[in-house]
């Protein structure tokens, strides 16, 4: 298996260090790495949906793991990001008189739906998942 590098860094996440193999990676540690980095297996660093959320990873010991409460902070701020967007775009539409394809009360009903799910998300999937009827329809208003 293959070994990483991970640390705290100074903004409170997680930094992972790959090293190339030119140099022993406890050399690399020593010469490149922080007090507190470790050495440990890859496959301890989240993949999937997981990898999505990186800015929500701890470290807990000597693995790597998602803070759920930060990954739907995240998740919301990334929603209320794309609704502000699209809150514009609607306008701009309808100043222009152009419709857009979902009527407002649809459009609420879905971004009511897509907070509650963040609310209720247990994994980084289901926070995916809740946020995908969101990205449709903004793509489906273009």
């Amino acid at each position: 298996m293959s070994q990483v590098i991970i640390y705290t860094n100074e903004n409170g996440g997680v930094s992972v260090c790959t090293p190339t193999g030119e140099l022993p990676i406890e050399e690399v540690l020593v010469k490149d790495c922080p007090a507190g980095a470790m050495i440990v297996d890859a496959a301890i660093i989240p993949k999937g949906d997981d990898d999505k959320f990186f800015n929500a990873w701890k470290i807990n010991g000597s693995s790597v793991s998602v803070d759920m409460q930060l990954a739907q902070t995240i998740a919301t701020n990334n929603l209320n990001a794309m609704a502000k967007t699209e809150a514009s775009h609607r306008l701009t539409n309808t100043a222009a008189g152009i419709s857009n394809k979902l009527s407002d009360t649809d459009w609420l009903a879905i971004l009511t739906t897509a907070r509650n799910s963040i609310t209720a998300a247990k994994t980084t999937t289901d926070l995916v998942t809740a946020v995908s009827p969101v990205e449709q329809a903004i793509q489906g208003n273009a």
